[in-house]
């Protein structure tokens, strides 16, 4: 006997089975059950006498940020309960058309949204439909009323409904969602032909993946069993990297002096242009961070670098000859010495759009302040290197962003960790808007802000208004929080879809 739930190897013997019936196979992802599911699920049915559902796999769902809320476990598990429904099944791909071989339904039934070709946003409708006619069958679609999970998700659920959040923290009273995806689209227009330049470090990630042991007897230390590692090209690449999704010429400088060190960048993406200056004294930045092997969590790290300034004399005669040759340039700054005063001075005084973000760490300990630069279009930072270049610890945010040492800075982004993200903007009523963090569950936070900061140094002298720029950035640092170190970029699909989740009410 098939049981409810079945397995794809007996799809081919479900089908034998009922070779005098009408097989309805119908497929999606299901994720807030709702009124229209079960409309959808009845008609579907009535097509023929045995309806199967196929279940998209957790790692195939391409809704955006925090989707989907349930597993496929309790998808599947919710749905197999529904006495209208005959055998439920998981679909571990992109699309369905695995299961619609083995089962070869008569009908294959969509919703009424999928009436509309635009609305099919990942391109399988079209294979699945061929590959239903290569099987004998017809493709139908459903008349009910449509309805959507997302807009149950954003309507019921208060951390799902980022618009009403954000009204709420900036007192606004209206948000155009249709207003704010035209403007999304024309930035995009303007992004993809613009000449950027994104300057800093690179820095090799190491994540040592250990079990601790716990301390020594005789020793005030930690021990750990050493596992594993992986390796990752970091610093101010994924900026570069992530930009080049956006932007169809990205050239991306700095030094190296590993040789096979520079062919391993230069594979990451074949949409930059690598300008990679070989100097013989210099030392290839490396952080070493010891993870537990369980929770995934650092508790120790050690830096392998010089941590002095370097002469930066090829960088400083490529930026004289080049530097105007780009719309925008976008400075990564860590703190190892790859920024002197003279390329300081230089950025400054020719950049025609000049975006910064300046960290501190432990490994500059501090005087990797953004008060080294007088001037930028766009200054982005975290909270606590804002107070610490303002030596104000303990001011509100309203005193910080007024604060006239930041004047010359023309726009400011604020990263606030589980806070969320701040951008100036004189149109507010307090001259902020304050964006909610829309992470659920962090993996790792290590690149969320650089993340944020790309989108934001690339959206914001195009949007038409702020808000747009927030949300984009704020999608983007959080996607970064389920990226495990720098195993996968930001990808401009993932922020879309996630951008149009989050308009969808």
């Amino acid at each position: 006997m098939i049981k409810k739930i079945i397995n794809t190897k007996n799809l081919s013997f479900l089908r034998k089975k009922n070779s005098k019936k009408k097989v309805v196979l119908a497929h999606g992802v299901f994720d807030i059950l709702h009124l229209g599911h079960i409309n959808y699920f009845k008609e579907a049915k009535s097509f023929g006498d045995v309806l199967v559902v196929s279940v998209t796999s957790d790692q195939y769902v391409k809704k955006g940020l925090n989707r989907p809320y349930f597993k496929h476990e309790l998808r599947m598990k919710l749905l197999s309960e529904l006495s209208i429904i005959d055998h439920v099944v998981l679909s571990d791909a992109p699309s369905s058309i695995n299961i619609i071989k083995l089962l070869k339904p008569n009908f294959y039934v969509k919703g009424p949204d999928y009436k509309i070709k635009n609305n099919d946003k990942a391109g399988n409708l079209g294979p699945e439909e061929k590959e239903v006619i290569k099987n004998n069958g017809q493709i139908k679609f459903t008349s009910g009323e449509l309805l959507s999970s997302t807009r149950v998700l954003n309507y019921s659920f208060e951390r799902f409904n980022i618009l009403s959040t954000i009204k709420k923290n900036n007192r606004l009273l209206n948000i155009n969602v249709h207003q704010i995806y035209d403007d999304y689209q024309n930035c995009l227009k303007k992004i993809k032909n613009e000449k950027i330049l994104v300057i800093g470090e690179i820095i090799l990630d190491n994540y040592l993946y250990s079990e601790t042991l716990g301390m020594p007897s005789k020793e005030n230390i930690i021990s750990v069993k050493y596992e594993h590692q992986k390796n990752f090209i970091g610093g101010a690449i994924p900026v570069a990297s992530t930009i080049s999704q956006l932007c169809k010429n990205v050239t991306f400088v700095s030094y190296f002096n590993k040789k096979n060190l520079k062919n391993k960048i230069e594979n990451i993406s074949k949409n930059i242009n690598y300008k990679l200056f070989y100097d013989k004294k210099f030392v290839d930045i490396k952080k070493n961070r010891f993870i537990d092997l369980n929770t995934k969590k650092k508790f120790f790290e050690y830096y392998n670098f010089n941590n002095q300034e370097f002469d930066n004399i090829k960088l400083y005669n490529y930026l004289s000859s080049n530097i105007k040759k780009f719309d925008k340039v976008i400075v990564c700054d860590f703190g190892h010495g790859l920024f002197n005063k003279n390329i300081i001075d230089l950025l400054q005084k020719k950049s025609k759009i000049l975006c910064l973000n300046i960290q501190t760490n432990s490994g500059n300990r501090g005087y990797n302040l953004f008060k080294k630069y007088q001037k930028s279009d766009i200054l982005a930072l975290d909270e606590p290197e804002i107070r610490l270049g303002l030596q104000n610890r303990y001011s509100s945010l309203d005193d910080i962003i007024k604060s006239k040492d930041l004047k010359k800075f023309k726009d400011l982004v604020i990263t606030r960790g589980v806070k969320g993200l701040i951008i100036k903007d004189k149109k507010s009523k307090k001259d902020y808007l304050n964006f909610p963090a829309f992470v659920v569950n962090a993996i790792d936070t290590m690149g969320a802000g650089d993340a944020a900061y790309a989108y934001a140094s690339m959206f914001l002298n195009h949007s038409k208004s702020k808000l747009l720029t927030g949300l984009v950035s704020s999608i983007a640092g959080a996607i970064k929080t389920t990226i495990i170190g720098h195993e996968n970029i930001v990808k401009k699909e993932q922020v879309e879809r996630t951008l149009e989740s989050i308009l969808k009410i």
